[in-house]
């Protein structure tokens, strides 16, 4: 009998329609997702084991590098630009700096990577372009002398503009080589205004074998 020969066809498949939904896809993602912005101060953390997640909403953090060089920073979220406003129209009246709403506007753009000079040279930081912030290297806001802890002014201003509230996280930033004296002011300047309780950000390390974290941690992972 003769052999029946089926006809070889292309398997071809046009995938237009795929390249399309990819890109569209891609595209969503690249204008949904919001990348940190870079911090203006090298800070080397003490290690730590512990695992708490840190948050980013209504925060406002006192970073110190190891010059004991000291600066404040917020969050970019709607609450903590709230705060940012109220404060600085505080301070415009405690401190007669005078600070337009231009201004106001670039302190909430800058004091994401950190503000970090005395009251008497923010205006002049705050007419810095971008890239000119970027390079600038600011001195830091006075603490090391008790008479003139000027983060104590910044903590009376960030709490009197918010009614008294303190923003839902307060953290604390410091470099692992930071002489003392720098964080025991940091500190006072925190006792002063009623700050008693914060989060201490740290590097993360492997928790050791056989303590009660490692044991926790190992049957949280077998479940």
């Amino acid at each position: 009998m003769p052999k029946v020969q089926i006809q070889k066809k292309s398997t071809w498949v046009d995938m237009t329609a795929f390249v399309d939904v990819s890109f569209l896809i891609l595209s969503f993602f690249m204008l949904a997702t919001k990348f940190k912005p870079p911090e203006l101060v090298n800070i080397q953390n003490p290690k730590s084991v512990s695992s708490e997640n840190v948050a980013e909403k209504d925060v406002f953090k006192v970073s110190f590098d190891k010059e004991g060089r000291c600066f404040i920073s917020f969050s970019s979220d709607d609450e903590a630009k709230e705060r940012i406003f109220n404060m600085l129209d505080v301070l415009n009246t405690q401190k007669g700096i005078s600070l337009t709403k231009e201004e106001k506007t670039r302190f909430v753009s800058f004091s994401i990577g950190g503000i970090g000079v005395p009251f008497t040279q923010l205006k002049s930081l705050l007419a810095l372009t971008d890239d000119e912030f970027k390079v600038f290297k600011q001195p830091g806001i006075p603490i090391k002398d008790t008479s003139n802890n000027q983060l104590t002014d910044w903590l009376n201003a960030l709490l009197t503009g918010s009614g008294g509230r303190k923003p839902a996280n307060v953290m604390l930033n410091g470099d692992n080589a930071a002489a003392y004296p720098e964080f025991k002011n940091i500190l006072a300047a925190f006792k002063k205004n009623g700050v008693f309780s914060f989060k201490l950000i740290t590097a993360m390390e492997s928790v050791p074998a056989g303590t009660p974290l490692y044991k926790k941690q190992q049957g949280e992972t077998t479940k």
